[in-house]
C-alpha cells in the first residue's frame, strides 16, 4: 500500500514538472492577438449527384453475422 502511495506522489511530481515546462514554453510564444479564422462566400458545399452502387447492400449483408429476408438482425439492448 505504501508503494502505491509513493508511486502516486512520483506521478504528481512528474505531472507538475511537465505543466511547469509547458507554461514556460507558452511564455516564449508571445502575443497571438491576430485575427484567426476563415471567411468564405459560401458556407456550405453543394451536393453532387452520386451513382448508386448496387453492390453495397450485398456487401453489408455478406458481412453481417445474422440476417433474414435481406435485412440485418441486430440485438436490442435494454438499459
Amino acid at each position: 500500500m505504501a508503494a502505491a502511495k509513493l508511486d502516486g506522489e512520483k506521478i504528481k511530481r512528474q505531472a507538475k514538472a511537465i505543466m511547469d515546462e509547458f507554461v514556460k514554453a507558452l511564455d516564449k510564444v508571445g502575443d497571438l492577438s491576430g485575427e484567426i479564422g476563415l471567411e468564405r462566400e459560401e458556407t456550405t458545399r453543394r451536393g453532387s449527384a452520386k451513382k448508386q452502387d448496387g453492390s453495397f447492400k450485398e456487401r453489408m449483408l455478406k458481412n453481417a453475422p445474422r440476417k433474414e429476408d435481406g435485412q440485418i438482425l441486430a440485438e436490442k439492448k435494454s438499459w
